[in-house]
């Protein structure tokens, strides 16, 4: 293979630094990262965890250098037939593979909610991105005791209420769903971290959010049932889409080698990407399991260019979890709301997740330990579990 062959990875975050790594161990091939901000990649993870609330300061947030070069521009479109992409600053790149880890962006409020007072005044915000952490730290910093309002009580917006929480802050945590969070963590989980909420933070549960005014000096968040809430920030927190270039402008298709199903030579990796498994259609958004399929991309492409083999399907395993006031949520693989959730126990609660008779996810509530010993079997036949769980022994030592 010569050296001229050209892999162009779109993105530095957890995906794209991943498969840059990956593949800067080959000297063979000439892999380029594009990134589309001028600000260094960042390692997300820490944007509610720590930025918002002044633990770090940005520039601790930042990830090593990667090891090839790069370019500081972004991608206007790609031409997947063409083997070409093109820059918003005219230029035009060739490439052998192209890898998109361009990540997602968060949903936004509905149309006509916010008004433009609201969004001018810089206290209304997700907590997405490095630039959201800094607008929330601003805030906080100049505002005593300040009062902040969070929308959506998913992965994140869960952990950030206990965060600011803790931090000093007036939280209350708002949803449109009288038991949030069902789709991030399950009906049982969202069902004990829904009273932990209560007891912890003040909650505005199973009311949608219709406006949201300045007024004077403070928000005015009003909901579907009457009441408005005052508040001198609001966090919108209610989940992510894919983000990518055209032709996609939004989620690429892959197979289970992560390579794209309509173009060739075109491979995705992270939240950009939605696989298919079992009829299913199915994306993970979080950094450990981006960090795994950026790998597992470049891999892919190694094997394509002739360099290595060929690796095996994509499955994911990677673990994650959030503190979420005084209780740890860790999951593994698939958790969505497809296939037969089981509880393995209950105290503490450890949930199987299976499809298809196989074990596809792991989940638990202050769990860490028995969720993290069913990792290896993630992917297996479920069978011998839940038989296991069903006949316990009646040994006795």
């Amino acid at each position: 293979m010569s050296r001229s062959t050209r892999i162009l990875v779109i993105g530095a975050g957890a995906a794209g630094s991943a498969a840059i790594r990956e593949l800067a161990q080959h000297e063979e091939i000439s892999p380029t990262a594009i990134i589309e901000t001028e600000v260094a990649p960042y390692n997300r993870t820490l944007i509610n965890k720590a930025v918002a609330t002044g633990l770090l300061d940005a520039y601790q947030a930042h990830l090593p250098a990667l090891p090839v070069p790069s370019i500081r521009d972004s991608v206007h479109a790609v031409d997947p037939l063409e083997q070409t992409l093109r820059l918003r600053s005219g230029a035009r790149l060739d490439y052998d593979a192209l890898i998109v880890a361009t990540g997602s962006a968060p949903h936004s409020l509905p149309p006509n909610t916010t008004s433009p007072a609201a969004l001018d005044s810089g206290r209304v915000t997700h907590l997405h991105s490095l630039d959201d952490a800094l607008r929330v730290r601003a805030v906080l910093e100049r505002t005593r005791s300040p009062r902040v309002l969070i929308y959506g009580a998913g992965m994140i917006g869960a952990e950030t209420a206990g965060i600011l929480r803790d931090a000093g802050c007036r939280v209350t945590l708002a949803a449109s769903s009288p038991i949030p969070g069902v789709s991030a963590f399950g009906s049982q989980v969202a069902g004990q971290l829904s009273q932990a909420h209560r007891v912890t933070v003040d909650t505005h549960f199973g009311h949608a959010l219709t406006r949201l005014d300045l007024v004077e000096s403070e928000l005015h968040a009003a909901f579907t049932d009457g009441r408005v809430i005052a508040a001198d920030l609001a966090i919108s927190a209610l989940g992510t889409r894919p983000l990518s270039p055209s032709p996609w402008g939004g989620a690429i298709a892959v197979d289970s080698r992560l390579r794209s199903r309509d173009h060739e030579n075109v491979y995705a990796a992270g939240g950009v990407a939605v696989h298919e498994t079992d009829g299913t259609t199915w994306r993970i958004d979080h950094w450990s399991d981006a960090e795994a399929q950026g790998a597992h991309a470049a891999r892919s492409v190694l094997s394509s260019l002739g360099h290595a083999d060929a690796p095996e399907p994509y499955r994911p395993c990677a673990l994650y979890s959030a503190q979420i006031h005084q209780h740890l949520y860790v999951a593994a693989g698939r958790t969505g709301r497809f296939g037969t959730t089981r509880a393995l126990s209950t105290s503490p609660l450890v949930l199987t997740h299976g499809r298809a008779d196989r074990l596809v996810g792991v989940s638990g509530l202050d769990a860490g330990p028995d969720v993290m010993a069913l990792v290896p079997r993630l992917h297996t036949s479920i069978t011998p579990m839940l038989t296991a769980e069903s006949n316990p022994s009646t040994d006795t030592p």
